[in-house]
């Protein structure tokens, strides 16, 4: 009888343990009309303060010079047709900054959702809002996938595309990093590489993609000076779930070197092709392999297509 009870005892033990231990669910993929989102989440997305600014200021400066232009106003020196000019060229610089003020304000500006059941992570760049909207964009993940998360500074040097300048353009970026309980990010790497891929016909597309995966499961989430709530807060409250690793900071160069080995610039061109810096991988391939700029951006286009290629195959 005493068996019998232990018997029963151990067993129900094995249950309760085995229903405490968090089983790990494969990540998500959802189009936006399919994205979760509910009233408690915290949101991470891109303010519009900073491009509602610049766009105050390329058509404050626009407009001054008309008014000066129609009121032949010969102020600092400068004749009628210079104000036109003037005016005409800052009003349409002005619609940069105005477009991404306006796409800032849509629903489909965000980066980050965070909730008692984990998180969804956007990897569409808010600018590109026009692109099908038939596509899957983000990637949800529960904090049971994840093993760690850190923030990391990075320094990347890497080629000016500026035609005056023969030197290297260096751009601080910082990431949160996240490492997944199981490794394999093939069906991620998927779909970003899809994103990069698309180019609908009559359709701008910015070259910006704010999430990348790293070697031995790891997923980065750049997070741009616009973003809010900072990446900070974004790690203190995957903190309440996930354990934190110590911030880091490093040095990534991806220069030219003559003594580099080919393979060592192919990963780099790649690399900043994935970032979204395409002129900074066209200039790299140039500089490596002497290529033309046409000849630079079909190797650069071959590279992702065949980093298409061999996501699809997995």
């Amino acid at each position: 009888m005493r068996n019998k009870i232990s018997s029963v005892v151990s067993h129900r033990i094995d249950i309760i343990i085995q229903s405490s231990i968090p089983r790990l669910t494969p990540m998500k993929f959802y189009r936006l009309d399919e994205v979760p989102a509910l009233r408690e989440d915290q949101v991470f997305k891109v303010s519009p303060i900073g491009n509602g600014v610049a766009t105050l200021i390329f058509y404050g400066l626009a407009g001054t010079c008309l008014v000066n232009a129609i009121g032949n106003t010969h102020a600092l020196g400068m004749s009628r047709e210079a104000y036109y000019f003037i005016a005409v060229i800052t009003g349409l610089f002005g619609l940069i900054p105005l477009r991404l003020f306006k796409a800032s304000l849509r629903p489909t500006n965000w980066l980050m959702r965070c909730n008692d059941g984990g998180i969804i992570i956007k990897y569409r760049a808010f600018e590109n809002w026009r692109l099908p909207d038939t596509d899957a964009q983000a990637v949800g993940l529960a904090y049971a996938e994840i093993a760690w998360a850190k923030l990391v500074k990075e320094r990347r040097v890497s080629p000016s595309i500026d035609a005056r300048r023969s030197g290297n353009k260096v751009a601080v970026l910082t990431y949160m990093e996240l490492g997944l309980a199981q490794t394999d990010t093939s069906a991620l790497e998927k779909h970003l590489s899809r994103e990069r891929n698309l180019r609908p016909d009559g359709k701008m597309v910015f070259c910006d993609y704010p999430v990348e995966t790293g070697p031995g499961g790891i997923v980065k989430i750049r997070w741009s000076g616009g973003v809010t709530p900072g990446a900070h807060k974004a790690i203190e409250m995957l903190g309440r779930r996930v354990q934190i690793g110590e911030a880091e900071s490093r040095e990534v160069d991806l220069t030219h070197h003559r003594d580099a080995n080919p393979e060592d610039e192919r990963v780099k061109i790649l690399t900043l092709a994935r970032s979204g810096d395409e002129m900074g991988a066209a200039k790299l391939a140039q500089q490596a392999y002497g290529y033309s700029l046409s000849d630079a951006t079909n190797y650069e286009d071959d590279l992702l297509a065949g980093e298409d290629e061999t996501a699809a195959g997995r």
